[in-house]
């Protein structure tokens, strides 16, 4: 059957099968995976040196989760900007790729990032073209 095939094409046939079995497999989760603008106007906000922030938790299945070490199931918004964090399962610290370290919690990461006065674009930031 696949004998008019060369090993290269074989072997790239192989992994499309396989990565298509993946996202297929994985599309029922996928809409758990994020935080809707209206789950996150549900959660109450709280200030922190005049900044407003939340914290989303996501009724994520554990059948969803692809890796065992780490738990994405919250989200943390500031300024109604998203950022990525995620618990280390067995530290039980949270992580962000905005900060070196770990973290006891969620809030101590939005105040962290407060603290250090980080401010998000509020348009498209236009480059000089001047400047290499």
């Amino acid at each position: 059957m696949f004998s008019g095939l060369s090993r290269r094409q074989l072997l790239k046939l192989i992994s499309l099968m396989i990565g298509g079995t993946a996202v297929v497999g994985s599309a029922p989760f996928v809409g758990n995976f994020f935080a809707t603008k209206a789950q996150a106007q549900e959660t109450p906000e709280q200030v922190y040196k005049g900044r407003k922030y939340r914290i989303v938790t996501l009724p994520i299945p554990r059948t969803a989760t692809t890796d065992s070490t780490f738990d994405t199931s919250e989200q943390l918004f500031l300024d109604e900007y998203k950022i990525n964090i995620a618990r280390n399962k067995n530290t039980q610290k949270y992580l962000t790729p905005l900060l070196f370290g770990q973290f006891n919690s969620p809030h101590e990461i939005a105040r962290r990032l407060i603290d250090q006065g980080i401010k998000f674009p509020i348009g498209e930031v236009k480059l000089d073209p001047n400047v290499d």
